[in-house]
């Protein structure tokens, strides 16, 4: 807007304290001033001067004239609404009479609610404005000036949420919402020398505005501006609607939203009919005109156009006549024209229309009332000051051709070039504020999408949990190994692959973390590794390698669990440029794990069909497999001199066909087929078996053989035989039996544990046969018991002795097992 200063007087009333705890309020009422600074007393003066005021019990917040001035509404702090009848002032010969001070006590309070917000009074009925939490509530009561007031109906409405920072939103919270009183009449009381307590609009705007049944019930409409900066109306007086089900409709509709706190709302522009002009001002300095578009020459019906500026701001208060908004920024009183200099301007009117501005040259003023005209013509208007002076602004007449000054082209020039350099700051700012509301965006669908893996992950797992079954992630990592060959050393690596079934997209800032631990105590032998991943999307994955040895180098450390987890850091949640702070700090600490799978690598995953130069390793491998089981490393020569060392596992037929759903077929096919599970092609690099007997070498580079044969226990079940299948390991090294061992106990162990029991295996055992394998269990345990007594006591048997006699009791276990059904 053109800023050009304006010459006018300026008279001091009265002068008060500077200390004001709310806003001053000022009502002009014919021949007297109602007059609150913000505390406890409301002030009254006279055409004749004389003074009185009004003393409450709290700080005054708003003050309103009922329809006939008689008496006088009064909202305290103490959320109370008080209603006490206007004082007469005494006759006095004297030229400075006292000022008369009248107390209102508790018997004058009509309403206490600690949410009532704002009020107003119309056609005899008191219209307050409550918020509770989330809800707006509008209570119409009978004003009959006596209490109890009779409530007449009650509506409401819900709260929004607004994105502002911390100091607009304190701002806004202290801001008190505006209620306004808008007539269908004429133009009567208006352009007098005495200013209206109620705004009027033409009759055809209102009813383009308002609707045909409160023009035709000739209604008042209440128009509401919150902080949150809508704008709501419902008329006054229009009965309520109900639905088809029976339901109260609310008649509150949305006029505007100017996205900021609301702090004024009247008309101007007066016509032949009444003001043409509705407006409302925003705390921000939005300005929103509504005016009435002329029909067309098509005899088109007319219609109404809204169009916003911008204005000077903060705006603290304002008021309007018929040409021009009057409004302080606290820091100059300013007048706006309002008025267009000819119908073809108002036709050409657009939203970026510039609209005149001139200072009055009065700062600090925090209230206004007005304007009104006085016998010269001039304007005048009443303002109160931040230091609690109440003054009389005299507004001189000019013509709207006057208005507009002319600027000399040096002073033009540079008023260009400040302008340009307004919007190229606003343009710049613009960007920064776009960069950072993308970058935030982007923080939240990141964020968004790491909750996501992980609530799926998790339920995965509970599901899992809950079920006692392993199930399919969709989200998950699993591995093969394989030996390699590099500077004449051979190595077992371990491949895991990392499958994306989900919806999402794994994108930077996630890492595979793969731990192995040993499943025997094996000191200073776990190792983590980590991969960062780029982008893995839907459908993809993606293959690592790591080696499967100890942290020094020596040897293998089998069997290893291998558990595979998703970490994601939160420092790439956010822009290291627009939050170096948040940044650097979760650079340090912040990151979410989320668990994938885990899986165990034993010594089956570990065979070789073909031998390979093992450059003394296989000594440290079969004294690291020995040292984890507790087995000293002197031991292992001695174990080995004892030639072929076998261990036996007998499983029933039948449970084996049902448990891998293998049809059924020869003795030999079964066989193959059990070897086959075992012995898993994709792990270990090998053709399919096509024989029951598998030659392999162990990791320590022992020769294994790997049988499997179906036998017939005749004296087993008290029905009749039982067919059993005979899994046989051997070799000449200890530690490749018991490892392989383990391995295939663990594999029916899962087997048997991820199945559903069936009930007709379940038949009855010979107790025959399970005394003699009592008692057979029960002589080793007796020769355990006295070989250890030996080793304690000290005796005479040597430690290689007491070796050999445990060598022993273990081969005589495993080579009579019992039978697993």
């Amino acid at each position: 807007s053109i800023m050009e200063a304006v010459c006018c007087s300026v008279e001091y009333l009265s002068e008060f304290s500077d200390s004001q705890a709310h806003p001053g309020r000022i009502i002009l009422n014919r021949s007297q001033i109602f007059l609150c600074k913000g505390c406890r007393d409301v002030f009254i003066f006279n055409v004749q001067e004389k003074k009185s005021f009004i003393q409450f019990e709290a700080s005054v917040m708003l003050m309103e004239l009922s329809d006939d001035l008689h008496r006088l509404y009064v909202l305290c702090e103490n959320s109370g609404l008080y209603c006490t009848p206007v004082p007469s002032h005494p006759r006095s010969s004297s030229d400075n009479p006292e000022p008369v001070l009248h107390t209102v006590s508790e018997d004058s309070l009509v309403l206490k609610s600690p949410s009532l917000q704002a009020f107003t009074i119309s056609k005899k009925i008191l219209v307050t404005l409550s918020r509770n939490r989330s809800v707006w509530s509008f209570d119409l009561y009978e004003e009959t000036g006596s209490k109890p007031l009779g409530k007449l109906t009650h509506y409401q409405m819900p709260t929004v949420f607004t994105c502002l920072n911390q100091t607009d939103k304190e701002k806004s919270e202290d801001t008190t919402p505006v209620l306004t009183c808008i007539y269908p009449e004429g133009s009567k009381q208006v352009n007098t020398n005495q200013p209206v307590l109620h705004a009027h609009l033409e009759l055809r705007l209102f009813r383009l505005l308002f609707g045909v049944d409160a023009s035709l019930l000739n209604s008042p409409v209440i128009l509401c501006g919150l902080p949150d900066g809508r704008i709501f109306f419902f008329p006054l007086l229009v009965p309520t609607m109900t639905g088809s089900r029976g339901e109260q409709r609310s008649p509150i509709r949305v006029l505007q939203n100017l996205e900021q706190p609301v702090v004024f709302i009247g008309t101007c522009v007066s016509g032949e009919n009444g003001p043409q002009c509705l407006v409302a001002l925003g705390q921000k300095g939005k300005l929103l005109t509504v005016k009435s578009k002329q029909s067309s020459l098509e005899k088109k019906e007319a219609d109404y156009s809204f169009t916003e500026h911008s204005i000077q701001s903060p705006i603290l208060c304002a008021c309007v006549d018929d040409k021009r908004l009057y409004y302080s920024s606290f820091s100059e009183l300013l007048a706006l024209q309002l008025t267009a200099a000819s119908s073809s301007d108002e036709e050409a009117e657009s939203p970026q229309q510039v609209l005149m501005s001139n200072s009055l040259g009065v700062s600090r003023v925090t209230a206004l009332a007005g304007p009104f005209s006085d016998t010269t013509g001039s304007i005048q208007l009443l303002a109160l000051s931040s230091s609690g002076r109440l003054l009389r602004v005299n507004v001189p007449l000019e013509s709207e051709k006057g208005s507009v000054s002319l600027l000399p082209l040096s002073l033009a020039g540079q008023r260009v070039k400040d302008l340009l350099a307004s919007i190229g700051n606003v343009w710049e700012r613009a960007q920064s504020m776009k960069h950072k509301l993308r970058a935030k965006n982007d923080s939240l669908k990141r964020l968004n999408q790491v909750i996501y893996v992980c609530s799926l992950l998790l339920e995965s797992h509970a599901n899992e949990k809950e079920s006692h079954m392993a199930i399919k992630h969709s989200i998950r990592c699993h591995g093969v190994t394989r030996w390699s060959s590099l500077l004449q050393r051979d190595s077992l690596n371990l491949t895991c692959t990392l499958e994306n079934s989900s919806a999402c997209t794994l994108e930077y800032g996630w890492t595979l973390c793969i731990q192995i631990h040993p499943l025997f105590q094996f000191p200073n032998s776990s190792r983590t590794y980590s991969f960062p991943l780029r982008k893995l999307e839907s459908g993809q994955n993606v293959d690592v390698t790591i080696p499967i040895e100890n942290n020094d180098g020596g040897g293998l450390f089998l069997p290893v669990r291998v558990c595979c987890s998703l970490t994601f850091s939160l420092f790439h949640l956010f822009d290291a440029e627009t939050s170096p702070g948040v940044s650097q700090i979760l650079k340090e600490t912040g990151s979410i794990s989320a668990p994938l799978n885990s899986f165990i690598v034993d010594c089956l995953d570990a065979l070789r069909m073909e031998r390979s130069s093992f450059c003394g390793t296989v000594r440290d491998g079969v004294q690291s497999f020995l040292r984890s089981r507790g087995v000293l490393a002197e031991d292992a020569d001695a174990t080995s001199k004892s030639g072929l060392v076998s261990v036996v596992v007998k499983v029933s037929s039948e449970l084996m066909k049902s448990r891998l759903n293998t049809p059924s077929s020869s003795n030999v096919g079964m066989c193959v087929s059990l070897l086959n599970w075992l012995i898993s092609s994709d792990a270990v690099g090998l053709v399919s078996i096509q024989s029951p007997v598998v030659s392999a070498y162990s990791p320590d580079g022992c020769s294994v053989s790997i049988m499997a044969r179906e036998v017939t226990l005749g004296d087993f079940y008290s029905e009749g035989p039982l067919e059993v299948l005979e899994i046989r390991v051997e070799s000449s090294s200890l530690a490749a039996v018991c490892g392989l061992h383990h391995a295939i106990l663990r594999r029916l162990e899962v087997l048997l544990r991820n199945s559903e029991v069936n009930g007709h295996h379940q038949k009855h055992v010979k107790a025959q046969s399970l005394r003699e394998a009592v008692r057979h269990i029960e002589s080793l345990y007796k020769d355990l018991q006295g070989a250890q007594n030996q080793a304690a006591l000290g005796g005479t048997m040597k430690t290689c002795q007491i070796s050999e006699i445990l060598l022993q009791i273990f081969l005589q276990l495993r080579a009579n097992p019992l039978v697993i059904l």
